[in-house]
């Protein structure tokens, strides 16, 4: 004869071994207590472990319309940023008794609205997002009305708050900094420009500092590392001038640089780089680079 399975412990239960009522149980798993004293909260507490209840989340977030979990969509976890600036939100949200919960967009603008009509179908309490799609396909796509926080990328008439760095600033005062040093050129390495706000002021800032700067774009999609590699030997190695290679962002200086300062072209002479860096890897692949750090918490 098979065993007969033992049956979950309910909210009932746990009341009941309390001694308390079932409204007090419910108060206690919504984090509501100051209706209840410390000792009948730790006596509803040692009925929980006792029991090995698990409260059934689902049906607590029907009837308080409130999940604690915030959806994070970053544009791509590939890059450093993202991934670390995800690290930075999670440990706030968990600090004010929140999850975040990590989406990938993947640099697409289409998959990001997908992911938006999944968020906007789930009861998420909020969104924290580092956008590609403007803030009317946003709000279409998320159907529903919710908190939303924008990060890293500013959005032109955006309705919502936004926290951003002030990227034009920062590359002009590097570009500035480069060229009193003695550097007369700037290779610019990114991802498209006109994809993110982002790089667009970055770009804007190095070009108000100089004109003489060269674009060499880095496709996301389709990457080809070889041909990249060729085309940034070929510019260093046909111009007399001192060049700096300035990198948009971390994932291509780790994926371009490293070459170069194997093969001896980068001599922080007559070419040396910087970037914006979000970890200590390039640092620590040549500790005589000036870098941009940014903050992620």
């Amino acid at each position: 004869m098979a065993a007969k399975k033992s049956k979950s412990a309910n909210i009932k239960d746990v009341a009941a071994l309390a001694k308390v009522s079932v409204a007090t149980v419910s108060r206690y798993l919504n984090g509501n207590f100051g209706r209840m004293s410390a000792s009948t909260a730790d006596t509803i507490k040692e009925a929980i472990e006792k029991l090995h209840y698990i409260p059934n989340s689902t049906a607590r977030q029907m009837k308080t319309k409130t999940s604690k979990m915030i959806a994070v969509i970053v544009s791509n976890i590939d890059d450093f940023f993202s991934t670390e600036l995800f690290k930075g939100i999670s440990s706030m949200l968990e600090s004010k008794g929140y999850i975040g919960v990590l989406f990938d967009s993947d640099s697409d603008p289409e998959r990001e609205k997908s992911v938006l009509r999944s968020i906007g179908s789930q009861m998420f309490d909020g969104l924290i997002i580092q956008p590609i799609n403007n803030p009317s396909d946003i709000q279409k796509s998320l159907v529903r009305t919710m908190p939303i926080i924008i990060v890293d990328r500013e959005l032109d008439g955006s309705p919502w708050p936004q926290v951003v760095t002030d990227n034009y600033e920062v590359s002009q005062r590097a570009t500035k900094y480069f060229m009193n040093q003695g550097f007369e050129r700037v290779i610019v390495l990114t991802s498209d420009v006109n994809n993110a706000k982002t790089r667009m002021e970055r770009y804007r800032g190095i070009e108000s500092a100089t004109e003489s700067i060269e674009l060499i774009s880095v496709p996301e999609k389709s990457l080809n590392h070889a041909a990249i590699s060729e085309k940034l030997e070929a510019s260093l190695q046909t111009s007399p001038t001192n060049t700096l290679i300035f990198c948009l962002k971390e994932r291509w200086m780790l994926e371009f640089i490293p070459n170069l300062i194997f093969k001896g072209i980068i001599d922080n002479k007559k070419v040396t780089a910087t970037g914006f860096a979000d970890t200590d890897i390039t640092q620590m692949l040549e500790p005589k680079f000036k870098l941009i750090s940014q903050n992620h918490s």
